[in-house]
């Protein structure tokens, strides 16, 4: 029998049922990782734009839904993939052409097992799940780039530069949410990671509620390895490197709008 102590007291046995209790423990707590490991970008879109419902039925079985749509495809095929790793059950993409000619993109996963997952890992779409924070870094760059897809933005707009001729081209990042602690949980996280993040900023949607927003430093977002998994979005970061290296300088400037928040 091997003994453990606890730090300030003395040596003492490990009964046998406790090391068993114990081995269980961190036998699920690894199951656990390795789940979020596989879904991280997932739980970092359904957490941003995603949708769980949940329909009893006391006859023909409950109805469960986790659920991914927009216009980005990249973003539900890396949600496809990632439940097919990780839950082995595959879910297709449907599209529909909406009126102005865009494609507009939906999967949803009709599973009890998933919903709970999600679910559960995000406490109901109320908060960044800690087990996130205690994860390997490519772990948080891919939760992290699921939950920009969804609710960030990255923003491209060119100004005149004193003249009618020469513009500077001026790029943002920016992310929205109407949950204060999401928020919050983000920008603790981007900055853990060496991202300058600067303060929260609020503004009131009238009496019924406050969309709270963050504007990280995208030279530093950049340089701490973040990324986006959209392709229109991924490619304004390219577009901002290639003009930074061409110019060696960098322009950063408030352009939000209220096209820049996206629904929560």
């Amino acid at each position: 029998m091997k003994t453990v102590r606890i730090a300030g007291t003395s040596l003492e046995p490990l009964s046998p049922e406790s090391e068993s209790i114990k081995d269980w423990i961190i036998s699920s707590e690894n199951y656990l990782q390795g789940i979020i490991d596989k879904t991280a970008y997932s739980i970092g879109a359904i957490l941003g734009d995603g949708h769980m419902r949940y329909i009893p039925s006391h006859g023909n079985g409950s109805w469960y839904s986790t659920e991914l749509a927009g216009m980005d495809i990249e973003v539900l095929e890396k949600f496809q993939s990632e439940i097919l790793f990780a839950f082995g059950k595959s879910y297709p993409i449907h599209t529909k052409r909406l009126k102005s000619g865009i494609d507009f993109f939906t999967v949803r996963a009709s599973s009890g097992p998933i919903h709970h997952f999600f679910w559960g890992i995000t406490s109901g779409k109320q908060e960044i799940p800690s087990e996130i924070f205690r994860s390997s870094d490519d772990t948080k760059r891919s939760f992290v780039a699921g939950l920009m897809d969804t609710d960030g933005t990255v923003k491209l707009n060119e100004t005149w530069n004193g003249s009618k001729t020469n513009k500077n081209p001026r790029w943002q990042l920016g992310f929205a949410n109407t949950k204060l602690g999401i928020v919050e949980s983000l920008a603790s996280l981007l900055h853990s990671m060496g991202v300058k993040v600067g303060n929260i900023q609020s503004t009131p949607r009238g009496s019924y509620r406050t969309i709270y927003n963050i504007h990280p430093n995208i030279r530093s977002f950049i340089d701490a390895g973040f990324y986006f998994q959209a392709k229109r979005k991924q490619e304004r970061l390219n577009d901002y490197l290639l003009h930074v290296v061409g110019s060696e300088t960098m322009h950063t400037a408030s352009v939000t709008s209220d096209e820049d928040i996206v629904r929560s």
